[in-house]
């Protein structure tokens, strides 16, 4: 009988301390499950408001790529023009009344002639114009400027659309229209395209 209540005794303070253990045990239990979804919320935001961020800048990126492509195109556009207004002046200097082709041709020689002496080298489509009269008058010209005036045709047909080269014993003179364009678009493209758009080509 006495050892039954000492059995009793025992197996009641074994389960009051089981008891405590499991009690303690859930406790902390309950504040590690506490603190974990609290770190995994805080963790939920942080990404939240990563993504939303990234979002943003992705965004952003987006906007400034199509602006710079914008940019670029109104730009090459703007170029294509101007190269197109440079074409054109080309096509104008070729077709120039004779007159006034005679005029600036002998303009570039004069200005460009050394000696009065050179070979000159020209489109063969013009080669016809120097041989009925106008190298004559051209020598002539170069006369009364002074110089020689003993101009002859090259034997040499130039590969260039109009204008004409002089062909001196120590240097040549090109004064071809492509030439002459060029060095005109080199200098005062800026002001065409200022002219053209209201603005600069860079």
């Amino acid at each position: 009988m006495v050892m039954n209540k000492i059995t009793a005794k025992i197996h009641d303070e074994t389960a009051a301390e089981v008891k405590a253990i499991l009690a303690e045990a859930q406790k902390k239990a309950d504040a590690s499950a506490a603190k974990i979804e609290a770190a995994a919320q805080a963790k939920v935001q942080e990404i939240q408001v990563q993504a939303k961020a990234d979002a943003e800048e992705a965004g952003r990126r987006q906007v400034l790529i199509a602006e710079l492509e914008s940019r670029k195109n109104a730009l090459n556009l703007k170029r294509k023009v101007l190269d197109e207004a440079f074409a054109a002046a080309e096509t104008k200097l070729q077709q120039l009344p004779q007159a006034d082709w005679e005029k600036l041709i002998t303009k570039l020689v004069v200005q460009g002639a050394e000696t009065g002496s050179e070979k000159l080298c020209v489109p063969a489509a013009d080669k016809a114009r120097y041989e009925g009269g106008f190298l004559t008058r051209l020598n002539a010209a170069l006369q009364a400027a002074g110089k020689q005036g003993q101009l002859t045709l090259s034997n040499d047909t130039g590969k260039f659309s109009g204008g004409v080269v002089l062909e001196g014993t120590t240097s040549d003179y090109d004064a071809s229209f492509p030439t002459l364009l060029k060095l005109v678009k080199n200098q005062y493209e800026h002001d065409v395209a200022a002219i053209l758009f209201k603005t600069e080509v860079k």
